[in-house]
């Protein structure tokens, strides 16, 4: 590898600003000058080019998911012992595993989540997004968006698919919230204490919540995956549905959350684009498109190479993890032309890689689409002259695999007195 290439290695610093805040600029000299290289501090290979991305994720027997979501850092033994008698485990189903076992889980969940299945939600999806709509016009002209569509939209379907209480979503958005922070390098020995403890307590929620179900089924996607049979394979233990209830929470939420925040701060950033859309809502699920493409909620996934492999110029060795930036390959020149744009009329934004590719592409990408199309275009309707508010910064948490702002404070018009 080339020094120009282990400096870059060295500079990728994405936790911090100015990269937390605009990552972009490095992810495209890492693409025209080292596509796949050693990112020492957080013991990575970043692969950062289109088709690189894309050869990783088709071989899944030389690139395995095992180990997907695996701490960064090596726990202490308390904190260890204690998310182990919760019941949590680092083998997130869906995410965590390869074929067969992949395959066993994603055919059972795949059914709950299919294009008609999906389809048949959005007349509740619509009366849940037009429920926080008319909130937020009767409480003022000012509000955060963040806080009161995009996070509370997909909290209430995805909490109301799995039939957890409505009462309850405020402390599990805390729970994810802890969970997302052990995946955080560098954590201050407190936090990451009390980021241990929301994750066990929330297994022992779930695992509650699985026991009472298999007692008492509902109408609601849990209590289907309990009763869930694919011919020749067994069904689903106590620990699977804990551990895979505990992913569709926090990809059903943080994922569609991310979505819908990154698409209205790019399209009110440039208010034209705005009014273009309003004259025009047929171009809005192209427009979701081209934003999952241009801020992808997902910066990226790991793999762990299971045999030393070339790629990208690049000699990996036998249990090296590689980290696929997403959001860089989206920007890909190559694959998007004037790809620093965000274009709504983009003729091929569907490429991108939001969502991943393959086997592990994600099995909620159509409900995600869906609540961000109804709450794009409901806000478009009813929402008069909104601005971004003036003086308002936009943050991100500190995070190796989501990005979305965590606050967008915005401005409307009043309406007009009857």
């Amino acid at each position: 590898m080339t020094a120009a290439a282990n400096a870059l290695g060295l500079e990728y610093q994405p936790l911090a600003p100015p990269q937390l805040d605009d990552p972009f600029p490095l992810y495209a000299r890492l693409r025209r000058e080292a596509p796949v290289t050693f990112a020492p501090g957080f013991h990575l290979w970043l692969v950062s080019r289109y088709q690189d991305v894309m050869t990783v994720l088709k071989d899944t027997r030389r690139f395995s998911s095992r180990d997907i979501l695996r701490p960064p850092v090596d726990l202490p033994k308390e904190l260890v012992e204690l998310l182990t008698a919760s019941g949590y485990s680092a083998d997130y189903p869906l995410l965590g595993d390869d074929p067969p076992a992949h395959t066993r889980i994603r055919a059972l969940v795949g059914k709950a989540f299919s294009p008609p299945n999906v389809s048949a939600m959005e007349p509740r999806i619509r009366a849940i997004a037009r429920g926080h709509l008319d909130a937020l016009l009767r409480n003022g002209t000012r509000a955060d968006l963040i806080s009161n569509l995009a996070w509370a939209l997909p909290m209430d379907v995805i909490t109301e698919l799995l039939g957890v209480p409505h009462a309850d979503r405020n402390q599990i958005r805390e729970w994810t919230e802890h969970e997302k922070l052990i995946f955080v390098p560098q954590i201050p020995p407190d936090a990451l204490r009390r980021a241990v403890e929301g994750v066990a307590a929330f297994r022992r929620y779930l695992r509650a919540l699985v026991e009472d179900r298999q007692k008492n089924p509902r109408e609601d996607i849990l209590s289907t995956l309990i009763s869930a049979r694919i011919d020749g394979e067994n069904p689903l233990t106590t620990l699977e549905l804990m551990n895979l209830a505990s992913v569709l929470v926090f990809a059903g939420n943080e994922t569609t959350t991310n979505l819908i925040g990154t698409t209205l701060l790019h399209l009110l950033r440039k208010p034209a684009l705005w009014e273009e859309l309003r004259a025009n809502p047929a171009a809005i699920p192209n427009t979701i498109e081209e934003a999952l493409r241009f801020d992808a909620p997902v910066v990226g996934m790991m793999r762990t190479a299971t045999e030393p492999v070339q790629l990208g110029g690049a000699n990996i060795p036998a249990g090296a993890r590689l980290l696929l930036l997403f959001a860089s390959a989206n920007r890909d020149e190559t694959v998007f032309t004037d790809a620093e744009r965000f274009d709504l009329h983009r003729a091929n934004a569907s490429r991108h890689l939001g969502f991943g590719h393959g086997t592990h592409y994600c099995v909620g990408a159509p409900l995600a689409r869906l609540e961000a199309r109804v709450a794009l275009g409901l806000l478009i309707e009813h929402l008069p002259n909104p601005r971004l508010a003036a003086g308002e910064t936009i943050s991100y948490l500190p995070n190796l695999i989501h990005r979305g702002p965590g606050r967008l404070m915005v401005e409307w018009d009043a309406p007009p007195a009857l």
